[in-house]
């Protein structure tokens, strides 16, 4: 602003200068107006942008892309670095080559997975920069508080540790090179949606039901979560799915919502209580998930269906009772010669991300069973 304010003394020097000349016949009064218009005009916008309200160095430059953004961008695109943008890439520990991702650009694309993943948007997600994390796991029964006139007994109280290591997951994105040669195709948010899409479609069967082993642990498969059968050997009842709400205990119940596919859903909508009104009522508010038992519905398509033994619904505080981890460096390899007979340069993302649970007691899975 001060900048600007002293632009303004100096162009009203310079006008009142030039009028002293023109008085002495130096210029011409057609002369003298075209200077003045310019003069006033300028004075005019230096005002107007002085008006405008403040913003910091930083407010205005968080719209601009890193350095090393761009950078990554036009490697991308041509697959060349000069020697001022290869100083801001980082390579990555790939023997084969390549470079680790912006920071900018990780989380970008892990926020376009959690809008595409249900799992995400429900259970505590994590960012870590190291190898893996680990954090105590206690006994909920486990009193560690105590009001004055009461004592606080410790015993033999002790931790258990649980450990996240999160897995390599890659996702191979394959633009056509004509595309990336295109100055007006939007090369950034191709590659970030394709790249999250694919992330997601191997993600969410992992998240619930995966291994533990080379992958995450599923919220089925772990051994813990207690479950409530149907009541029926070869479907949903109205009756299950009480028991499944009121199986969990009211501190996570409070937080709960039930998880399901949408094949799943369709049949719970069918249900109606011993007064013959339908259990599940739809939302009445625009962007807001449905209720069943007063309780919101999750889709999640990598949910079981309905069928004998199956555990096609859950229900609890996911919350608490499940942790994905994600690694926050996100590693990218351009992949030339692989694809160059098709027409199209290969781009190999690898990311890791692990998945546990860690409080069973929250959650609760339905059983078809009578």
């Amino acid at each position: 602003m001060e900048q600007k304010i002293q632009e303004i003394h100096q162009l009203v020097s310079e006008l009142r200068k030039r009028y002293e000349e023109f008085e002495k016949k130096k210029f011409t009064k057609a002369e003298f107006e075209e200077f003045e218009q310019k003069i006033n005009a300028r004075i005019d916008e230096l005002e107007t942008m002085i008006q405008r309200p403040q913003m910091s160095a930083d407010e205005g430059k968080k719209d601009e892309p890193s350095i090393e953004v761009k950078a990554f961008w036009n490697w991308v695109r041509k697959g060349e670095l000069s020697p001022e943008e290869q100083k801001v890439m980082k390579i990555s520990d790939d023997t084969s080559g390549g470079y680790i991702a912006p920071i900018e650009l990780s989380r970008r694309i892990i926020e376009k997975l959690t809008e595409i993943s249900p799992i995400r948007q429900i259970v505590t997600v994590e960012p870590i920069g190291g190898s893996g994390i680990e954090f105590p796991k206690e006994d909920e029964d486990t009193v560690t508080a105590a009001w004055p006139d009461e004592e606080l007994v410790a015993g033999d109280y002790q931790f258990g540790m649980e450990k996240l290591e999160p897995f390599e997951l890659r996702a191979l994105v394959t633009p056509k090179k004509t595309l990336l040669e295109d100055a007006f195709f939007d090369v950034e948010a191709y590659i970030i949606r394709k790249t999250a899409e694919k992330f997601a479609k191997k993600e969410g069967p992992a998240f619930i039901s995966g291994s533990g082993n080379s992958k995450p642990e599923g919220l089925l498969t772990n051994s813990e979560i207690e479950e409530v059968v149907s009541g029926d050997a070869a479907n949903v009842t109205s009756d299950g799915l009480i028991d499944l709400v009121y199986s969990v205990p009211d501190y996570y119940a409070r937080n709960g919502r039930f998880l399901m596919k949408r094949a799943t859903v369709a049949k719970v909508r069918k249900l109606k209580d011993n007064d013959g009104q339908y259990m599940w009522q739809p939302s009445l508010q625009a962007g807001q998930p449905s209720t069943l038992l007063g309780y919101p519905i999750i889709e999640a398509v990598d949910m079981p269906d309905v069928a004998a033994n199956s555990y096609p619904i859950m229900f609890g505080d996911f919350k608490a009772a499940y942790m994905i981890v994600d690694r926050v460096n996100i590693e990218v390899q351009r992949l030339v010669e692989l694809y160059a007979t098709q027409g199209l340069v290969g781009f190999l993302f690898r990311k890791r991300v692990d998945g546990q649970v860690i409080l069973p007691e929250a959650v609760r899975k339905l059983k078809i069973a009578a």
